[in-house]
């Protein structure tokens, strides 16, 4: 099936329209597909929003050496 997911990523925020794997035999767990494409869900359950790996790098570093917040990051 279809699905709408929020994709933040250090460019932006994005909304993509997404075509899950429906093929015999395929993982039905969505959070291990998103994984694969190195996108972190907020919720495993009923996936919505992810993260790119990128900006969680890109997060760590500046909350490590900055001490900056989520919010703070995002307003960016």
């Amino acid at each position: 099936g279809l699905s709408n997911l929020v994709i933040v990523h250090s460019t932006g925020v994005y909304s993509h329209c997404i075509s899950w794997c429906q093929c015999p035999g395929a993982d039905k767990n969505r959070h291990l597909h998103l994984l694969k494409a190195r996108l972190f869900l907020a919720s495993i359950t009923c996936p919505q929003s992810a993260f790119t790996f990128n900006v969680l790098d890109h997060f760590l570093i500046d909350a490590l050496e900055c001490k900056t917040s989520a919010m703070s990051l995002y307003q960016k």
